[in-house]
């Protein structure tokens, strides 16, 4: 199934994308083949098969959840290396705009 022009477009203004009409050729054609992709796996048909939680049966034994002190590097080693930092915390620029 081939895209419309006006498919791509709307997919590149959803990933919030600037794309060329070179580009948007190139687009068209990749996404087709993956939609149609899709469609050769929706024609197995398994929709009966339970979905799998892992592709192997045998899973690594959990090792002991234990406090391992001598593997943790210092406070004042840690935030050296960090862009911005004070005496205890890493500083980083706000996330969430409290403005009203």
């Amino acid at each position: 199934m081939a895209l419309t022009d006006d498919d791509v477009e709307a997919v590149a203004r959803l990933a919030r994308i600037a794309i060329t009409k070179e580009e948007r050729a190139k687009l068209s054609a990749d996404l087709s083949a993956v939609l149609d992709y899709v469609r050769a796996l929706d024609a197995l048909g398994v929709e009966s098969e339970v979905p799998l939680s892992h592709v192997n049966d045998r899973f690594a034994a959990p090792r002991e959840d234990a406090a391992r002190p001598d593997a943790c590097l210092d406070r004042k080693t840690v935030l050296a290396q960090a862009p911005a930092a004070d005496a205890a915390h890493f500083l980083v620029p706000p996330v969430v705009d409290t403005r009203s």
